[in-house]
């Protein structure tokens, strides 16, 4: 059922008391929304709150994985390899082995997993404006546009941490993408491009996708990895200084003398290795970005936010959909939902981005060229032996890779993290 607040004269009906309120419709409420109706709790009561219909693609994901995905159905596009444009004219196409590149459209997910959820009376999507949580009476209560509404059980990915805590690594992975369609065929449909670092680094991380709709459509993404948000008149230049300079010297000629913009998506991830509270009050859990969720080192999100989620709620199942019976720190890090290991590497990794003690386009070249892909994607999924991450890292600039270890555990041992 959707409660939409659209109009100023809207007095609908809405419960005031659920068993789970999830605020925040984006990919990660949506998810657990999905999970739960495909789980044991599937008869609690369930409300989702979020200010925007979900109803245009305002995102795109991509991610890679041997087996089927969960929403494989609504799969858009995927690919047995990518091309690779690194540092030094490094060009190469890269066979990923058993796994495949996906590309899932926003739009496609939101119309999916509301499609399922709208199934279930018990489950309800709201309309509004979140404007605060506080806890009454032993339950938590969320303050909406529309009322208030109470429940022992709030998940919350709305959330935001300033990242600006100076004894942390603390970068963002900012984009702006162009979904273009050309007169003429441009595109290889069957090839990729994950990674092409051929403009102007401005000593920070920056790099372009390119995602074949089709011979004559594509979506073209300029992202940075830095600690500032450029104009969007920058963004706009790299994209158009790119599909002129790159994209136009290897198609046919005059394929891309016109295009047209179809669609403009634009978003801001964090990139930081600073703690993030997930149980901040015992009637509160946090998910997707608010709680963590995102690959830190490479901003990276959507399937590690499907593997926690589907974790999260295997442990409501085992409770009984009980918050208050779990202990939240112990069986979330026993169950990989906090790692360890991994985060230390990603703040190596961040820290030497950061504080631009190696050209990022090198490290990354440095990365898929001397070793298996698919070996690297399995690292970037945190599911590498310490015999293969040691392989790798010795493909990177040891002594800058030392330096910051040495630095990040003098730091982590001090803080007592």
């Amino acid at each position: 059922m959707d409660i939409d607040n659209s109009s100023a004269s809207f007095s609908g009906n809405i419960p005031p008391e659920y068993d789970f309120i999830i605020s925040g419709g984006g990919m990660a409420g949506l998810s657990l929304a999905y999970y739960l109706h495909q789980s044991s709790l599937r008869d609690n009561s369930v409300l989702i709150i979020d200010r925007e219909s979900k109803d245009r693609n305002d995102h795109t994901w991509c991610f890679w994985e041997k087996e089927d995905s969960v929403f494989e159905e609504i799969i858009f596009r995927k690919w047995n390899g990518v091309w690779f444009h690194g540092s030094n004219h490094f060009s190469k196409w890269l066979n990923l082995g058993d796994y495949q590149y996906k590309m899932l459209r926003g739009i496609d997910f939101y119309e999916y997993v509301k499609k399922t959820i709208r199934t279930n009376p018990d489950f309800q999507l709201l309309k509004a404006d979140i404007l605060g949580m506080e806890e009454v009476d032993g339950q938590m209560q969320v303050k909406t546009s529309v009322g208030n509404f109470r429940s022992k059980h709030m998940v919350d990915s709305t959330y935001r941490s300033a990242y600006d805590n100076p004894s942390y690594n603390n970068m963002l992975q900012h984009f702006m993408g162009w979904t273009i369609e050309t007169e003429k065929p441009v595109f290889k449909p069957e090839e990729p491009t994950l990674f092409d670092f051929r403009t102007d680094q401005k000593n920070e991380c920056r790099f372009m996708y390119v995602l074949p709709h089709s011979a004559q459509k594509a979506l073209i993404e300029f992202t940075v990895f830095s600690d500032n948000i450029l104009k969007e008149t920058d963004y706009q230049h790299y994209l158009k200084s790119y599909i002129q300079n790159i994209l136009k010297s290897e198609a046919p000629e005059t394929a891309l003398n016109t295009y047209k913009i179809t669609e403009t998506e634009f978003g801001i991830i964090p990139m930081s290795d600073e703690p993030h509270q997930i149980n901040p009050v015992p009637g509160i859990l946090r998910i997707g970005t608010a709680g963590g969720f995102v690959k830190s080192s490479t901003g990276y999100s959507f399937q590690r936010t499907q593997r926690k989620l589907k974790k999260l709620v295997e442990m409501l199942e085992q409770s009984e959909g009980n918050f208050q019976s779990i202990d939240w720190h112990k069986n979330l890090q026993r169950s990989g939902y906090i790692p360890t290991w991994n985060s230390y590497l990603d703040s190596i990794l961040l820290r030497v981005m950061l504080k631009k003690k190696h050209p990022s386009d090198d490290i990354f070249t440095r990365l898929f060229s001397k070793n298996t892909p698919s070996v690297i994607l399995k690292f970037l999924d945190e599911d590498t032996s310490f015999k293969e991450e040691l392989s790798i890292m010795r493909t990177v600039p040891t002594l800058v890779f030392l330096r910051s270890a040495f630095i990040i555990a003098l730091k982590k041992f001090f803080s007592g993290d």
